[in-house]
């Protein structure tokens, strides 16, 4: 079924970055093993143009995912840039249909993979070649690391 494969998915993109998140300074990732709903890689490195060093980062998979990308991602808190300043994108309710976590206090922040251009999200059938968690979480780092 469409759910098995979709499941199936994202354990095995999971296990594929857990390794790489279960070094120190990182803390393991976890996720939700009933549903594959979310993804919670805890005390995830801020870029330097933030004031705080670590966060937490949610991931929340779409429910026809990896054909559709998650819709931006989430973090604990609305972290302050160093000059005091919050990133724009770091909205904290969501928007383009992603799930609002405010009441569980997740901050949502506003980027979203491109569906029609070239170099576009285009997943493969085989999980360990783009794109897929991986390609997403480059995205992120940029998106955190860039004034974009």
């Amino acid at each position: 079924t469409l759910a098995s494969r979709r499941n199936q998915r994202i354990d095995a993109e999971i296990m594929m970055i857990a390794r790489r998140f279960s070094r120190p300074p990182y803390r393991g990732v976890y996720y939700d093993e009933e549903n594959r709903d979310w993804l919670v890689i805890p005390n995830y490195p801020l870029p330097v143009r933030f004031k705080e060093r670590r966060c937490d980062l949610l991931i929340v998979f779409p429910e026809i995912y990896p054909e559709t990308p998650p819709i931006g991602f989430y973090l604990n808190e609305r972290f302050r840039l160093r000059d005091g300043q919050y990133d724009p994108h770091a909205t904290g309710r969501a928007y383009h249909d992603a799930p609002d976590l405010t009441d569980q206090g997740w901050h949502w922040y506003c980027v979203q993979m491109d569906m029609q251009a070239p170099g576009a999200w285009r997943p493969q059938a085989d999980y360990r070649q783009p794109d897929n968690l991986w390609t997403f979480l480059t995205m992120v780092r940029e998106a955190l690391t860039n004034d974009i």
